[in-house]
């Protein structure tokens, strides 16, 4: 062979197999990217639907090996030290939040610049593939990973895969800026469509920012997932350190990690048992950024509790500062984890933990800093939440540019009127009933383990390491563990805040954990009393073959109940979205309504709930369905809701909208509905019949044609007339009136349970 003919051999013998490796990558991108793929998804499914969730599955683990590159890459420019994967996973996280949130600030966040990056990073850590960690194979391990990748693919295919077309936040307020990040390139709004909300929840959320530049918004749903996965390694982790089974000898020191790892599983599959059982962690809504700061919570209290290493205080930093600048508020359990943190590295005397817990609050403030201030400064106001602490400093002039803080004003009336009280007595109670019976499971679960032992030991004795003397483990963690769950908790049950409530759900994972931690607690003391009664072989062996069966049981009680009650594999195997047994939303409307009216844009009249699958749908042409409070027709609320007739005709017209849409049998009014200009005396003297269907009727401008059917007429003004009386009866009030005349907000809730007609017209 020639020198040319090595050189080439050897080249390809090193770059074959990364092109390998690639080859489906590349391919999944395109498939899922392919126009008409919503369109068939929805109303077909069949082989292309097949494709694409066999493309999801392809994706998956390459998205996940990105983040953990991005985190071996971080740390090898900052620390040069070894990392574990969890602390890999979380910076490379916490580092493609904050570059996402910086390209796109710059206007940079081009598919090509991201997907370069990508591959950079992934080549960078193809190079250092090895052969895999050696572990001791035990039946135990083998069975509990079995387990929990039974548990990983079924809310992989229930919550990840599916595309969310349930939730009404999620195809408002989340894909859209995802969708309008990757047409702009930019996470600044672009005029006609000012999402501000939108922007508000989303546009610090670099990961998913950069993700979505290559593929469609369902990403952010295989992100939580990933996440999902996250918040599993890190119980895995605190459970190694706030269980102290080391104390207990030789046989459960072997036995730790598989009940690490059951602890792990059964915490992702665990329900919410108070005020009620109800699902939990893995029922979170996939398509929002709620697993992704709920996986940064919980990794925060590793990093807190652990034995601080300089790699620690670069994640505590680095993540802190992530999480804070993709939601300011979230800042507050931060603060929480890093104030337990601080307390207790103090008490121990622990200086480097000690700064690793002051720098997770440091990055914390230095995000909300951040986000406050470009909230600010673009949209003029810090946040909306809590809309009355940030009202009053809130920049009208440069808020009108993108909404109206009128709606808002209407929004936090009618939210006041509903709840009357946000403090709850009866959730007081429910967090100590809850308390106590943590502490009943604790000590019943202690003392069965006792009498397996005392058995255990008389039948099967091993003295072998009954004589060892054990140091008493440190307590610190269990404390910080019990003590975030216990505040979390309290919070929530107390106060009614519905945002406060859905984050509030993963602690949920952290339940297994503290009581198996505070019942091994009490399994140190005992055998420090009497140390005979641990000398059995078998007893390790039992609590995991029950551990076992509890991950069985409340796995095949929850997430495999949702499984089957959502017909998950159905979507696998090709059926349409649309037939799926938990959607409701009618999306066959919006086709129809795009297929009737072209591009001319419609403004909804009521129907705010039902028309959500397609104000931002990519089955129509951007911005044809007019949204209520995100929309330039918003902007100007105050000259089409609150102006006359004449003001309100002139501005809509100005804007470009010639169509107005009203449901048949639906009171549900919001806004622009109530403007004078759809008054019954106005409905005659301006509008005109477009069409009409069994479902609704589109009205256009009269210009000089025919008027309204006596009867559509008469049917527009019923419907009007009767969603005032509800809205009456429920607040006491009309929320519309009070904002429009300024009337003061002195309404009494009568029966909130009446909203439930405006859906129906009852």
């Amino acid at each position: 062979m020639t020198t040319a003919e090595v050189r080439l051999r050897t080249i390809l013998e090193a770059w074959w197999w990364r092109v390998l490796i690639f080859a489906p990558v590349a391919l999944s991108i395109w498939f899922v990217n392919r126009t008409g793929t919503y369109r068939t998804l929805l109303f077909d499914g069949g082989w292309t639907t097949r494709f694409y969730a066999l493309a999801w599955i392809v994706l998956t683990p390459y998205l996940g090996w990105l983040i953990m590159a991005t985190g071996r890459l971080t740390f090898s420019l900052i620390k040069h030290e070894p990392t574990q994967r969890v602390d890999e996973f979380f910076v490379g996280a916490a580092t493609l939040i904050l570059t996402g949130f910086g390209l796109g600030a710059l206007s940079i966040l081009y598919p090509q610049i991201v997907l370069g990056f990508a591959t950079v990073a992934l080549l960078w850590d193809s190079r250092s593939f090895g052969k895999p960690q050696k572990l001791a194979v035990t039946l135990p391990l083998v069975a509990t990973t079995l387990m929990g990748l039974w548990l990983l693919a079924t809310v992989f295919l229930d919550r990840a895969l599916i595309p969310d077309v349930i939730s009404t936040d999620v195809q408002q307020l989340y894909a859209p800026y995802l969708a309008e990040v990757a047409r702009n390139h930019s996470i600044w709004l672009a005029a006609d469509n000012p999402i501000f909300s939108d922007f508000e929840i989303g546009h610090g959320n670099g990961l998913h920012l950069l993700m979505a530049t290559f593929l469609p918004p369902h990403v952010a749903q295989i992100i939580s997932f990933l996440y999902f996965v996250a918040i599993g390694a890190v119980i895995f982790e605190l459970a190694r350190l706030v269980v102290p089974l080391q104390a207990l000898g030789r046989r459960w020191e072997d036995a730790a990690i598989p009940i690490a790892l059951g602890l792990a599983i059964l915490g992702l599959a665990w329900p919410r048992t108070m005020p009620s059982v109800m699902a939990g962690l893995y029922i979170m809504e996939f398509g929002k950024y709620h697993l992704q700061t709920a996986a940064f919570f919980v990794y925060f209290l590793l990093v807190v509790i652990r034995c601080s290493q300089s790699r620690d205080r670069l994640a505590a930093g680095m993540c802190g500062l992530a999480v804070a600048a993709s939601y300011p508020l979230y800042a507050a359990f931060v603060f929480l984890i890093s104030s337990l943190g601080v307390f207790t590295k103090a008490l121990q005397r622990d200086r480097s933990g000690l700064v690793t817990s002051l720098l997770l609050g440091l990055g914390a403030i230095v995000g909300c800093i951040l986000a406050f201030s470009i909230n600010y400064f673009y949209l003029g106001i810090p946040a909306t939440n809590p809309y009355s602490l940030f009202r009053r400093i809130a920049s009208v002039d440069r808020f009108s540019q993108f909404g109206s803080l009128d709606i808002l004003d209407f929004f936090v009336l009618a939210q006041s009127i509903e709840v009357t009280n946000f403090l709850s007595k009866s959730g007081l109670v429910d967090f100590i009933r809850q308390s106590r019976s943590v502490l009943l499971i604790a000590g019943l679960l202690a003392a069965t383990t006792c009498a397996i032992a005392f058995v255990d030991s008389k039948l099967f004795p091993d003295r072998s390491g009954a004589t060892k003397s054990r140091t008493w483990p440190g307590i610190a963690g269990l404390f910080i563990v019990v003590a975030y769950v216990a505040s979390v908790r309290l919070l929530d049950m107390t106060m009614n805040i519905p945002s406060l409530i859905r984050l509030s759900i993963h602690v949920s994972a952290l339940f297994p954990l503290a009581t198996a931690a505070i019942a091994c607690w009490a399994l140190v003391i005992v055998r420090r009393l009497v140390p005979a009664l641990f000398v059995g072989r078998f007893t390790p062996g039992v609590a995991i073959l029950a551990l076992l069966v509890a991950c069985a049981w409340t796995s095949i009680l929850f997430p495999w109940q949702s499984f089957k009650d959502d017909q998950a594999i159905a979507f696998a195997r090709g059926r349409p979205l649309d037939q799926m047994p938990r959607v409701s939303l009618n999306w066959q409307r919006c086709d129809e309504l795009q297929q009737a009216t072209g591009s001319d844009r419609i403004l909804p009249l009521n129907g705010y709930r039902a028309m959500v699958p397609c104000y931002f749908s990519p089955l129509l042409t951007r911005g044809k369905i007019i949204h209520t409070y995100e929309s330039d027709v918003a902007r100007d609320f105050r000259k089409i809701a609150l102006g006359t007739a004449d003001t309100a005709e002139a501005t809509l017209r100005s804007l470009g909208v010639k169509l107005f849409y009203v449901q048949k049998q639906n009171c549900d009014f919001w806004l622009n509905g109530f403007s004078d200009l759809f008054q019954r005396a106005e409905l005659e003297k301006r509008f005109a019949l477009h069409s009409e269907t069994p479902n609704y009727w589109l009205l256009t401008w009269r210009d000089g044609g025919q008027a309204l059917n006596p009867q559509v007429e008469a049917g527009i003004s019923e419907l009007r007339t009767r969603s005032k009386d509800i809205y009456r009866e429920a607040y006491g009030i009309e929320p519309f009136e009070v904002v429009k005349h300024r009337l003061p907000p002195n309404g009494q809730r009568a029966d909130i349970a009446v909203l439930d007609q405006l859906f129906t017209c009852h």
